[in-house]
This record gives C-alpha cells, sequence and structure tokens, in this order.
C-alpha cells in the first residue's frame, strides 16, 4: 500500500497525459500531496512494526533472514517510484527484483528455508507478474511515459501506444520471450510433481492461454482493448502460475488461490469508482476508446 501510494506520487504527471488520469487521486485533487506522503510514513512504520514483531515468533536466524529481505524488496520499488524509471532496464525490472525478495520473505516468515517450488515460483514471479506486466502497461502507456522521459524497452523501442505490434518487431519479439520462460518455469513445476494430469493441463491450456493474449497484442489497437488483454492476462496467467505449486500445496489450497485472486480483484475494483482494470465498465461504451 505504501509502495503504490509512493509510485502514485512520482507519476502525478505522467498519469495526467494518460487516458484514465482519475485513477490517480493526487492528481484528480481527491488527495492532497500532504495527505497522500502521510499515508506512505504511517504504512512504512506500521509494516516495519509488524516485521519487527515476528522476532517474538521465529528463531532468530530465520527473523533475520526475514528482515534481510525487506530492504532489497523496498527500496527497489522506492527507487522506481522516486525516478528509476528514467533509467534502462530500471522500469522493467524494478518489480522483479523486489517481488522475487517478497517470495523468500514468505518463505522465512513461516520459519522455513526456500524450496525447489520457491525457485519455481521465484521464476513464475520474474517471467509473469513482474517483467511481462511492465511489458504490457509499458505497450499501453508508451506515448504517455516517452513525453515524461521514462526509459522503459517500451519507450525506447519506437512503438507506438493504441497500435497493432507487428509480430516481428523486436518488443513484441521480446515480449514472446518473456512468456516463454514463464511457461519453462511452470513446466520446471512438472518435472519434480511428474503428474500427467499437471502435464496436459499446460499443454491443453497454459500454452494456448498465453498464445492468445500475444495474439491480441498483435491485432487489437483500441486502449479498451489493451486494458482487456492485460485483465485478461492477469487471470489466464495467475491461474496458470499458481497451478503450477499444486505438486507442493494441493489442490484444495490451489482452489483458494484461485478464488482468492479473482473474488478478490473482483470486490476490490468494485469499491474502486475509477479503477483503471475494472470488468464492470468494459462491458459498456467507454470514453475513452
Amino acid at each position: 500500500m505504501a509502495l503504490n501510494v509512493h509510485i502514485a506520487l512520482g507519476d502525478t504527471v505522467l498519469d495526467s497525459n494518460t487516458y484514465v488520469p482519475s485513477r490517480n487521486p493526487v492528481t484528480e485533487g481527491t488527495l492532497t500531496l500532504k495527505e497522500a506522503q502521510n499515508f506512505v510514513y504511517i504504512t512504512t512504520l506500521i509494516s516495519l512494526l509488524m516485521i519487527f514483531a515476528l522476532y517474538f515468533f521465529l528463531d532468530f536466524k530465520y527473523f533475520l533472514l526475514t528482515l534481510a529481505c525487506f530492504p532489497p524488496s523496498y527500496l527497489s520499488l522506492v527507487w522506481y517510484g522516486s525516478g528509476g524509471k528514467r533509467y534502462l532496464l530500471s522500469y522493467d525490472y524494478s518489480f522483479s527484483v523486489s517481488y522475487s525478495f517478497t517470495v523468500l520473505f514468505g518463505a522465512f516468515a513461516i520459519g522455513g528455508l526456500p524450496t525447489y517450488y520457491t525457485w519455481v515460483f521465484i521464476g513464475i514471479v520474474i517471467f509473469a507478474p513482474t517483467a511481462f506486466a511492465q511489458w504490457e502497461n509499458g505497450f499501453k502507456d508508451v506515448d504517455a511515459d516517452r513525453s515524461v522521459g521514462v526509459r522503459s524497452l517500451a519507450a525506447v523501442s519506437g512503438i507506438r501506444n493504441n497500435r497493432k505490434i507487428p509480430v516481428s518487431h523486436p518488443y513484441f519479439l521480446y515480449g514472446v520471450t518473456l512468456k516463454v520462460f514463464f511457461v519453462l518455469f511452470c513446466f520446471l513445476a512438472y518435472l519434480d510433481f511428474r503428474n500427467i494430469y499437471f502435464l496436459a493441463f499446460l499443454l491443453i491450456y497454459g500454452i494456448p492461454s498465453q498464445v492468445y493474449i500475444m495474439y491480441r497484442f498483435a491485432t487489437k489497437e483500441l486502449a479498451i482493448d489493451h486494458r482487456r488483454t492485460i485483465l485478461l492476462d492477469v487471470t489466464l496467467a495467475a491461474i496458470l502460475g499458481f497451478t503450477a505449486l499444486v505438486g507442493n500445496i494441493g489442490v484444495w489450497w490451489l482452489l483458494f488461490l484461485v478464488v482468492y485472486l479473482i473474488g478478490g480483484y473482483l470486490v476490490g475494483s468494485a469499491m474502486q469508482s475509477n479503477c483503471e482494470f475494472k470488468f464492470g465498465r468494459f462491458a459498456k461504451p467507454d470514453p475513452d476508446v
């Protein structure tokens, strides 16, 4: 929460140039700059207090390991929101660094050490909800990003938003590469699980779902279609990524994660009147097309 608001504060000028400026409450005047800054400070303090509280529940070794994950996870996104996205590769990989340490944080916070599945999931996190999320968001906002000096791979590759991405364009090929590695890390889970039903799931659902996402980016042009594609990608990729853990967590926890993701997002986005990625806003004509 603290980092989301911090990044939004750094994006006030950028967000005013996008087709959904209402997504930034400071830009719209819903929150004052001081109120938003105070929120960052208070929620950061609460987070630190909660982390230090683990001292009373963990062996000292695991407490230190948990504590050590916080600075790289937190500061990589502080850097991102403080202008780091104006440096090549920083826009595209700061989230990958942060989320990787967050996964390790979770392993240590329950008094455990990383397992084979921990490293598989870190690979999934790097290539799906972080690097590829930045790939598609970088494409969606590339003209606005370029106008304020953001040096994402999308911005420096010369593509334009609200356009099809030619399948031969280096940026499209880079997106395909991210998807390939995402599926490969899911396959690494099969090498440990060795379940024929999981392999069939990868072949019947996993690969086609990711091909479909790239097909949409290669054929759709409207801003609303790009947002639809991103919503689809979040849902389809998360189901695939979570399912890669079924050999370790079992079917019931897998179902819980999927319901938590989809149900939680539906509830959360419904509570936000100006949410950019909201299933309901795509059911009627959109002024941003």
